[in-house]
């Protein structure tokens, strides 16, 4: 497969909000009550994975084209991007792109980076959020919380939001169009916090 451009890589993550990974350890349960307020709930959880020092998140795009891609994050500013065409590193901003045995110097807008560490937008307030509680889920062996979630930036038409018993967003689904053809795209996030993760400087 072509190596994909950087531009079009990072728009295909974005895209999805904002891996299956190996098995995590069984979560406590979530209540089964919902939250006095859903709108807060999915506002702290998006917050708090600001906060986080390290993630993996693995992206899977279903519609005219079919795509898995992988993301670690190490802060404060180390991404690792991974696709069937290899890996791709941005380092303080710069997309280092490697491709036929070369490496490009691509600079990053800040704000593209930003909306990786924020599902929803940092500035957003809990007024803003339209949040209907769609109740308790499973998801890869987590007992998590499910929202559909709606924003007149990040999220017009709405997308579904998975939070596990610690307040962090384990999945994040969006559907939409592109080109008049429709799409689903899905980000799940593990290894919060993990310091075994790193990424180095290709």
């Amino acid at each position: 497969m072509r190596l994909l451009p950087a531009v079009a890589l990072l728009c295909l993550f974005l895209a999805a909000c904002s891996k299956p990974s190996e098995p995590t350890a069984a979560a406590p349960s979530v209540p089964a009550a919902a939250p006095a307020n859903a709108a807060q709930a999915v506002l702290e959880a998006s917050q708090r994975f600001g906060q986080l020092r390290s993630f993996q998140a693995r992206l899977q795009l279903k519609g005219p084209r079919t795509l898995e891609a992988g993301m670690t994050f190490v802060a404060p500013d180390r991404y690792r991007l991974e696709t069937e065409a290899g890996a791709q590193t941005i380092i303080n901003g710069t997309f280092f792109l490697q491709q036929a045995g070369e490496v490009r110097q691509i600079p990053v807008p800040p704000e593209m980076l930003a909306q990786w560490r924020s599902p929803i937008p940092a500035d957003a307030v809990a007024a803003e959020l339209q949040v209907e509680d769609l109740g308790p889920e499973t998801v890869a062996g987590q007992a998590t919380r499910k929202y559909r979630v709606r924003h007149a930036s990040a999220a017009p038409d709405g997308m579904l939001y998975w939070i596990n018993a610690e307040g962090l967003p384990v999945r994040i689904e969006r559907q939409g169009q592109t080109n008049g053809q429709p799409f689903q795209a899905t980000v799940t996030y593990s290894r919060f916090n993990d310091a075994t993760l790193q990424v180095a400087l290709p």
